[in-house]
């Protein structure tokens, strides 16, 4: 294929811009492009590292003059397609971060992840609402509504986004906000992509003075029995309380422990941001289940917060498959179910699934976040060192056919990730959300320019 540009053409664009312009000869471009997921090689046309909104605003008007697609990348988190033509920008570079305690705001730059936001603003008893990880980067979870582990206490991540800054499709850039370019900021708050670059997120902090958190460890023997009495618990917490629940199978690979290395285990997470003395009542019937292998649950500072999940932060060469439905109703027929199919005597390839509990009452904000009708997620999560998505695909589906009966109508996007692209649309938002999404990206990415959903 004939690259629509020429070397004196990407030598000039390098003259505007204050980061780097890779091609597709040059050596560093591998690194330029690497994301979390390392068995994905990314061979773009062209790659700019953006360093300034400047930078973005000239990587995406050369992508207009010669009619090339554009991608973008922070963490690399996002990216689970390999990229193979037109351009690529990176946004990690732009990692400015600004904490205002008195308005108990924080503004981000594109290119940061949650764990430096988080650190910034715990001296105040401050702190975002983020995902699990925190090395997950900031923008991509919150432009797809982004849940949790206080996801019953303080909802989306995207509910407290006060203003956005992109670069449209049209190399123009914008402020999105309550009181500017209204229905933008409405669908940049879980409408995930496809409207431009983002480069700046203002984000509201929430007010943590206390937060007593972790997880506790079971071994397969109890496994069945502590599912039980977390199910019937986790029904009458108040809705301050989130919690999960995550049967995993450890595969016999070296970045496994060895003590580990095969072992099927059930990892109970729990975040209540309240005082020790409250919390402890509360917590006390998981720890009464079973005896646990291993209890982290207590005082947790907000810059540990990862430790509730335990994700893995370092990129990964090992190929990940996930699948994920909102559940409508929760009920023990499901409970068994699950119990049958992923319990300790379930004969199933999959590495991690789980059960969020993330259902409340608390008051919703109009966004393009959907998804918010269920009480609990069911998540899968198969990981391996060749790609297995045909067999993760075949050992689901009979329990996924058995639990329709259990399932939202939308599921939120960020859970989406392995559906194919023509179908997220339809998974994760109500039909007159779809089109009012469609409409925005019309509006704001003209010729669908920055790839994305459409």
């Amino acid at each position: 294929m004939t690259i629509p540009f020429t070397h004196q053409d990407a030598a000039n664009l390098a003259d505007r811009v204050t980061g780097p312009v890779l091609l597709a000869d040059d050596p560093r471009l591998a690194d330029e492009a690497r994301g979390q997921f390392l068995f994905l090689s990314h061979s773009p046309d062209i790659a700019v590292g953006a360093a300034t909104e400047s930078d973005v605003v000239e990587a995406v008007r050369f992508a207009i003059a010669h009619d090339l697609p554009v991608h973008v990348q922070s963490t690399g988190h996002g990216t689970h397609d390999h990229i193979d033509r037109g351009m690529l920008i990176t946004t990690r570079r732009l990692d400015h971060l600004h904490v205002d305690p008195a308005s108990r705001t924080a503004t981000v730059g594109a290119g940061l992840r949650w764990r430096t936001v988080a650190d910034a603003a715990a001296p105040y008893d401050l702190a975002p609402i983020t995902g699990s990880a925190p090395a997950v980067g900031v923008v991509g979870f919150l432009l797809g509504g982004g849940l949790g582990p206080l996801a019953r206490s303080h909802g989306f991540g995207s509910d407290w986004v006060r203003s956005v800054r992109l670069v449209t499709g049209a190399g123009e850039l914008v402020t999105a906000s309550d009181t500017e370019n209204s229905e933008l900021f409405w669908a940049l708050r879980g409408g995930k992509s496809g409207f431009g670059v983002v480069t700046q997120v203002t984000i509201e902090l929430a007010e943590i003075p206390s937060l007593y958190a972790g997880s506790l460890t079971f071994s397969a023997e109890h496994i069945a029995d502590v599912l039980r009495a977390w199910s019937r618990w986790s029904r009458d917490v108040p809705d301050t309380v989130t919690s999960s629940v995550a049967v995993i199978r450890f595969p016999d690979v070296e970045q496994i422990p060895a003590s580990m290395r095969g072992a099927t285990v059930l990892s109970v997470r729990v975040a209540v941001p309240n005082a020790a003395e409250d919390a402890e009542a509360i917590v006390a019937p998981l720890r009464e289940a079973a005896p646990a292998m291993a209890d982290d649950i207590g005082p947790m500072p907000l810059t540990e917060t990862g430790r509730i999940h335990n994700d893995p932060e370092d990129p990964s060469p090992m190929h990940a498959w996930s699948s994920a439905h909102l559940l409508r109703t929760f009920d023990d027929a499901f409970l068994e179910s699950f119990i049958g199919s992923f319990g300790a005597d379930g004969e199933t390839p999959l590495t991690v699934v789980e059960l969020r509990h993330i259902g409340t009452e608390r008051p919703v904000p109009d966004t393009a976040a959907d998804g918010r009708d269920g009480t609990y997620l069911f998540s899968a999560l198969g990981i391996s060192p060749t790609a297995q998505d045909e067999l993760y695909d075949s050992s689901l589906a009979p329990f996924l056919a058995e639990a329709e009966q259990w399932a939202a109508p939308q599921t939120p996007v960020n859970f989406l990730a392995d559906v194919p692209i023509d179908e997220v649309t339809a998974r994760a938002w109500s039909a007159e959300n779809a089109e009012r999404l469609r409409a925005i990206r019309a509006q704001t990415n003209p010729n669908g320019r920055i790839v994305g959903l459409r």
